[in-house]
């Protein structure tokens, strides 16, 4: 029974041993393909008008540090619909930053980041502009080079796209290298 014992916890400590030595903030890249739901927030436009826009995500980033991580992100908001028939896509490229305020297998983060909007209306004309990004999310990870991800963010426009302002709810998965 003494045996059982000893190899119970041989078992256990070798366990813990390996959850202890996994790195989920180490330095290096990671890529993230993310479904997106856009919430319109448009300036003068009644709450309600447009329906919820469906898109995707993707980023490709650096974890410099335990706690900070660059990114270039493109977000297709998907189509942002009213009654009338009026039809109005945005495309996001942006650089974002985050900081993480936890660096074990859940990481809760800030994100803030700036680029460019672009906005596809049918019909009217396609538009660009300055915008910028904030939001928090959290990344879980199943192992040192898997996880999951969500995150919720705000889009502000700047010039001609100043009253396109959206929010965004991210879901995916993402891949340490």
């Amino acid at each position: 029974m003494k045996s059982v014992r000893y190899a119970i916890s041989f078992v256990l400590a070798l366990g813990a041993t390996a959850a202890a030595a996994q790195d989920f903030a180490r330095s290096g890249m990671y890529g993230q393909l993310n479904g997106v739901a856009s919430f319109e927030s448009f300036d003068g436009a009644p709450s309600g008008l447009f329906d919820t826009g469906i898109g995707a995500a993707g980023r490709l980033g650096f974890r410099m540090t335990p706690n900070f991580a660059f990114e270039g992100l493109v977000e297709y908001s998907g189509d942002f619909s009213d009654v009338s028939g009026f039809d109005l896509t945005s495309t996001l490229v942006a650089a974002n930053a985050r900081y993480y305020f936890l660096t074990e297998r859940v990481q809760p983060y800030a994100a803030l980041g700036m680029g460019g909007m672009f906005a596809n209306a049918s019909p009217g004309p396609d538009e660009g502009a300055f915008a910028v990004r904030f939001g928090g999310g959290l990344d879980y990870y199943i192992s040192e080079s898997w996880g999951l991800t969500g995150e919720f963010a705000y889009n502000l426009a700047t010039g001609d796209l100043d009253d396109l302002n959206y929010m965004t709810l991210g879901w995916g998965a993402f891949l340490r290298f």
